[in-house]
């Protein structure tokens, strides 16, 4: 959009954007009728690949403006303009927690009058119904009155589906990586207790200064919602008090079953100081550690066995075992998954960041989970075109959360991942010339970018190590 002001219905004046998301812009205006400020969310219809992401949007408009909670952004208006769709809100001023975080972690009186806010936002919003699916610091934001607000209901679920197809369907996931629960992760469908997990993703944040779960891709980190151990937030902080560190640690827990009852069970807890519910007794894998304890005891080191001395594996075996079993079933998915993804490419579960990303990655499997060759060899040979596939699923995943960030433009991020397919389907035909020239098309692509500034030196620095290393796979598969 030029820089020239715009006026929607003929009434509010877009004046500067203050946000970006796959579902649209955000806009600082003013209703020019009523006088007042206020904030203009907007999606170019044209964008939207099928009808399933406007129906979104006005789904958004209707649920978000029934609701009235002095926790949840007021919507005002909304409409449909020419090719234009747009919502209007009350403008906050500000921060959003992502904006505090990026001054480090945040005191823990104000880490529990937040997580008090947001629980009973989510309790009013899962009493209708709703699952906002994408909560994360970037989603709520301070009011002129002192309150937080929760914003962006863009790809909430209704809690009970009706009509002949959900507008988000199974094994398509959407949501931010670092919040996501693992259910969510692996495209299953969630409920109320996803949005659980997402808020303990972020009462962690506030107090670590970062999310539980961060790896160098967004497949690669929902991965460890899905299989790593939930980590002390006490190790971190340390002067976390430990009613606080056991409500984290229930809400993180892997199985949906043995999180908190619902929102209003949260609220109440950190009213009370006290872990709710069955969540007293959860234990957390301590990183570096053999051993478990619980969270709602004073944190204290469990004593190691003398090194000149085996440990005492009596109490400790089931543990093991139970590890032991995750394992293998995280391997035997990974590797299900990679098979399917090599087989049926149009069954690739899609990887979609904050609301719809334009690529869909494809998970792939370490190639320690595939099933070993039968030869005499003991070492498995590495598959040229599975390392091509790994280094297209990060580079795509990469771009996509670069978009959704706002660090990359969507109209290169779509140029990028027009390159991105190409190249999976020249694999995808087994031809090395194809493939090659596809390679040296997207190379072009993203160095043009480069060279006129619409890849910015931020953008640059992460995807610079991810096309070189795509590159090298293409050569290892060409040559």
């Amino acid at each position: 959009m030029s820089t020239e002001r715009r006026r929607l219905a003929d009434r509010y004046e877009l004046e500067d954007r203050i946000g970006r998301g796959g579902m649209g812009e955000v806009w600082r205006a003013t209703d020019t009728v009523l006088h007042r400020r206020v904030a203009v969310k907007t999606i170019d219809l044209r964008t939207v690949p099928d009808e399933s992401g406007a129906a979104r949007f006005e789904r958004e408009a209707r649920v978000t403006a029934g609701m009235s909670h002095p926790n949840i952004v007021t919507v005002h208006d909304s409409g449909v303009e020419d090719e234009t769709a747009y919502l209007v809100m009350e403008l906050l001023p500000g921060p959003s927690l992502a904006e505090r975080l990026r001054e480090g972690p945040l005191p823990v009186d104000d880490v529990e009058q937040i997580g008090l806010q947001v629980a009973t936002a989510l309790d009013a919003a899962h009493a209708r119904g709703l699952v906002h699916r994408d909560i994360k610091p970037g989603n709520i934001v301070h009011a002129a009155d002192g309150r937080v607000r929760v914003l962006d209901f863009g790809i909430t679920q209704l809690g009970e589906t009706t009509g002949s197809q959900a507008l988000t369907a199974t094994h398509t996931v959407m949501g931010t990586a670092e919040y996501l629960a693992p259910e969510q992760a692996l495209g299953g469908r969630v409920d109320g207790r996803a949005d659980l997990y997402a808020l303990g993703c972020v009462l962690y944040a506030l107090l670590a200064g970062r999310p539980p779960f961060q790896g160098p891709s967004p497949v690669a980190t929902m991965m460890m919602h899905a299989n790593d151990p939930v980590p002390d937030v006490r190790r971190a902080r340390p002067d976390t008090p430990p009613w606080l560190a056991g409500l984290v640690a229930s809400l993180l827990a892997k199985d949906p079953d043995a999180r908190p009852a619902g929102a209003a069970s949260v609220a109440a807890a950190i009213e009370r100081h006290e872990v709710p519910g069955a969540a007293a007794a959860t234990t957390v894998l301590l990183p570096g550690e053999d051993d478990t304890r619980r969270l709602d005891s004073p944190p204290a080191p469990v004593p190691a066995p003398p090194p000149d001395r085996p440990p005492d594996r009596r109490g400790s075996s089931a543990p093991l075992w139970v590890l032991a079993a995750v394992a293998v079933l995280a391997l035997a998915l990974l590797g299900w998954w990679a098979w399917s993804s090599r087989s049926e490419p149009t069954a690739t579960p899609t990887v979609t960041t904050t609301t719809a990303t334009t690529a869909a990655p494809t998970t792939q499997a370490p190639a320690t989970s595939a099933p070993a060759p039968s030869t005499a060899s003991p070492t498995p040979t590495e598959d040229p075109a599975q390392a091509v596939t790994d280094a297209l699923a990060a580079f795509s995943a990469e771009v996509g959360a670069l978009e959704q960030d706002g660090t990359l433009d969507k109209d290169v991020a779509k140029d990028l991942d027009a390159g991105v397919r190409d190249l999976e389907k020249a694999l995808r035909d087994g031809d090395a010339a194809a493939v090659s020239g596809a390679m040296d098309a997207l190379t072009q692509r993203y160095d043009e970018g480069v060279q006129d500034g619409t890849v910015t030196p931020d953008a640059a620095d992460r995807l610079d190590p991810l096309l070189a290393d795509l590159q090298a796979a293409v050569d290892g598969y060409t040559g």
